[in-house]
């Protein structure tokens, strides 16, 4: 089960540092929210541009659910994976360069 976590951390980083190279002054972090210890780990990635918070996802780590989220004018749809999220983002970005 680790390594399943370590590699979706792994991806989830790889896609968040995409979406530094295509937006303007984008920038992130991820906190950890909540975790029992065993099975149950949920994150939150926080977005900024410019400084000021446009976008907060909330997901489970083991098996990339994402639990709720906001990004600026991005219709909502749940259930959705970590990863597709993350893709939608990212692709947003790209239609508003």
């Amino acid at each position: 089960m680790e390594a399943v976590t370590q590699e979706n951390e792994t991806l989830v980083r790889s896609l968040l540092g995409k979406l530094e190279e295509v937006g303007k002054n984008i920038t992130w972090r991820i906190n950890n929210t909540y975790s029992n210890g065993i099975d149950n780990t949920v994150l939150e990635i926080q977005i900024f541009e410019n400084k000021i918070q446009t976008g907060r996802i909330a997901f489970q780590l083991e098996d990339g659910h994402v639990i709720n989220y906001r990004y600026k004018d991005l219709e909502k749809r749940i259930p959705i994976q970590i990863m597709d999220m993350l893709l939608d983002v990212i692709g947003y970005e790209l239609d508003h360069a």
